[in-house]
């Protein structure tokens, strides 16, 4: 009996981490968390009702199981987190298409995440990243509207507006986890030659990967760790950066 549950642990791990070596995105790709199949219907419509008619329904679900085995006499950690969403995105109208999408997570079980380290006096790093960073104690309302944008696009490009994933050289998915980084504003992305893409994006929020909530841009620098500057002193950034907005132009070959 303990032979097979060793058997099926070992399974169910090797699952999770199969699920989380296919969640890793490059640079160089685009964000197909959703990875929506083509829709069977004309490029365009004149008609809104034809729009929406024609809209696509994607899931998407994830399953991750970690454990941390430390030295002896430090903490241990363990826990498995189980996730869903659903998306929908219209069909074209006048080169327009309207998208949202959301995304809710439980935990199925995991050690007391919220308690310090007796000898260390730190909290539990990498678990913890699997639900709500801010709230250890948070099991049971982690969800999140993750998208509400508009698109529109042009000959070898799209303006999006509103609340998207982006997969940037300076802000990107970050996607290790549950769920990546998502952000709000406007972007460009233009295609000027095949192997070329162009990215412009003024953003005002920030939902940083493993939160529930969505922060002004000062605000979301400073949730993690926020490591120490060159005399060993611990930088102080979070609630200490006024910055309402942030906007990068990059360019990078595909």
């Amino acid at each position: 009996m303990m032979k097979n549950s060793r058997f099926f642990l070992s399974f169910i791990f090797l699952f999770s981490a199969i699920l989380g070596n296919a969640q890793h995105q490059e640079l160089q790709e685009k964000t197909m968390l959703w990875k929506p199949k083509q829709p069977h219907h004309p490029a365009d419509s004149s008609s809104l009702w034809s729009a929406f008619h024609h809209g696509t329904f994607h899931g998407h679900f994830r399953n991750f199981l970690m454990a941390t085995d430390n030295a002896p006499g430090l903490s241990d950690y363990f826990a498995e987190a189980l996730g869903g969403g659903i998306k929908f995105e219209t069909g074209s109208f006048h080169n327009f298409k309207f998208g949202m999408s959301g995304f809710v997570v439980f935990n199925i079980h995991s050690s007391n995440l919220s308690l310090t380290d007796h000898l260390s006096n730190q909290s539990n790093r990498y678990e913890i990243g699997l639900f709500d960073l801010e709230n250890p104690h948070n099991k049971n309302d982690i969800d999140r509207l993750e998208e509400l944008y508009l698109k529109y696009s042009f000959r070898n490009g799209q303006f999006v507006a509103g609340r998207q994933l982006i997969n940037s050289t300076f802000i990107n998915l970050q996607d290790g986890r549950m769920r990546p980084t998502e952000v709000q504003g406007l972007t460009l992305n233009w295609m000027p030659s095949p192997k070329t893409l162009l990215q412009f994006a003024v953003l005002d929020e920030i939902s940083p990967r493993s939160t529930v909530r969505w922060f002004r841009v000062g605000r979301s620098i400073g949730i993690y760790s926020q490591g120490v500057d060159g005399e060993g002193v611990k930088n102080e950034y979070e609630h200490n950066i006024k910055s309402e907005y942030v906007a990068f132009a990059s360019s990078r070959k595909q």
